[in-house]
Parts: C-alpha cells; structure tokens; sequence
C-alpha cells in the first residue's frame, strides 16, 4: 500500500477486484454519499456533451501505450517541483510513458516536458493543455455534473487532436469510464486497468495544502475542506490500484 488509509470509509473497498462493475457498484454509489453528488446530475451532463462530441481514441490506442511500459505519473501537489527536479536528475530512469494530471500540465510545459497522456477534468490552466495536445498529448477529458458548463466552452478547442471523453459513471458510446474520481487517482487507474510494467508517483502529496498547479482560482474554506476529501478518496482509489499492479511507487 502507498498511502495510510485505515480510518478511510473506503478502506475495505481497497481490496476488491479491479473491474467497472466493481467501480460502478461500489465505489462510485459510496462516493456520491461521502461528497452528496447527484449521481444523475454526473448522467445527465455526460449525455449533453455525447450529442455534440465523440471521442476519437480508442481503447486499444491506449492500451497501446501504456501495456508493458513504465510510466510516470505526474499531480499537482505540493511537492512537484521538487519531485520532478529529483527525478529528472536520475541517469539510470527507465520511465516510457509519462501521464499527467490537470493543472500539473503546466509545469511540465515549463520545463519543456511534453505529456504522452493528460488526464483532466478542465479545471487547471486548459490552454496549455490545448498546447501540449497541439505538441502530441491524448488529452482524457472527464465529464461531471460540476464541469459541464466549462467543457461545452473549451471542448471544442481539442477537437484538432486527440483526445477521448470519460465518465464517473456508465459510459455511453463515444465515452469511456476508466475508473477513479479525481485527475490524479484517474492517471493511476488508467494505467493499472492497461497494465503498466510500473507506474511511478510524483506530485502526490495529499497534504491539507493545495498545490500551486492544482486550481487556477484561490479556493474558498468550503472548497479547501471538501477537497481535502477528495484526497481521503484518492488514496483509497490509489491503494485499490497498488493490489492489482504492486509495481506502485511513490518519492
């Protein structure tokens, strides 16, 4: 396990076999209770932008890139800099495939890093996500009932590359559901479900401070506590991955 998840509610669920039934039946309805999400609201909303928009990569493009391969999974938190600093210093990295979450997007564009793969929910700075699809990036664009009045504005901005819808919930033709809730525990899940070789963590910090990268906007008290729950799932989610790839490491 990489994270400390005993007093989790969704500690037993960590152990449960790697599936979207598993996902749909367990994880997703407990996840709507711990955070009050309109679960309909999240069908709702994937239904609107599937009437417009397609996705234009398959499932078989990612496994592709990511089966048998070690990747490099990037979050925003607090110590990116730093972990990526470290990580850049390595001679002997064995690192194929890096996937990206959200708002970390930028700071690899900083230091001239291109992602293979990003995995957002289009909260972080999304013309640099725009640009890092421009350079080659598959950009997995993650649909919610809180998001769906930003992905009608900047989706068709990433209709020039690839990119593919995704779900919380049952996915619809046109969209996938690659487990996970959050863009960071989503990178993870994405490569465990296509059987990454390794994954290895950075910018995974789950402290009670957010990360410069992570939001684009100050985030008010309310918002800041109910991320930090976000992250009690997210650790959970990450530990479930960690059971069916032991190849799991974080800094």
């Amino acid at each position: 396990m990489i994270f400390k998840t005993e007093e989790s509610p969704f500690a037993q669920l960590e152990y449960s076999s790697f599936s979207l039934s598993t996902w749909l039946d367990y994880w997703y309805p407990l996840i709507c209770d711990f955070l009050e999400i309109n679960a309909d609201e999240d069908s709702v909303a994937l239904e609107e932008i599937l009437r417009y928009y397609s996705s234009n990569v398959s499932k078989e493009e990612l496994e592709k890139q990511i089966q048998n391969n070690h990747v490099l999974a990037i979050a925003p938190g607090v110590h990116l800099e730093d972990q990526l600093h470290r990580h850049l210093t390595l001679k002997d990295s064995d690192i194929e495939l890096t996937i990206c979450a959200d708002g970390a997007t930028s700071y690899l564009l900083s230091q001239n890093i291109i992602p293979d793969i990003i995995v957002t929910d289009l909260d972080g700075d999304v013309d640099d996500q725009i640009y890092a699809q421009n350079k080659g990036a598959i950009v997995l664009i993650h649909i919610h009932g809180d998001n769906i009045k930003v992905v009608q504005e900047k989706l068709p901005s990433f209709l020039g590359g690839k990119y593919a819808i995704t779900t919380q919930t049952s996915p619809l033709q046109g969209s996938y559901n690659f487990y996970g809730f959050t863009d960071g525990d989503r990178s993870i899940c994405l490569a465990t479900l296509f059987e990454a070789k390794s994954i290895q963590l950075i910018g995974y910090d789950f402290s009670h401070t957010i990360g410069k990268y992570s939001k684009t906007s100050e985030l008010s008290k309310k918002k800041l506590e109910r991320k930090i729950k976000k992250f009690t799932i997210a650790k959970s989610i990450i530990n479930w991955c960690c059971n069916k790839n032991n190849q799991v490491s974080t800094y």
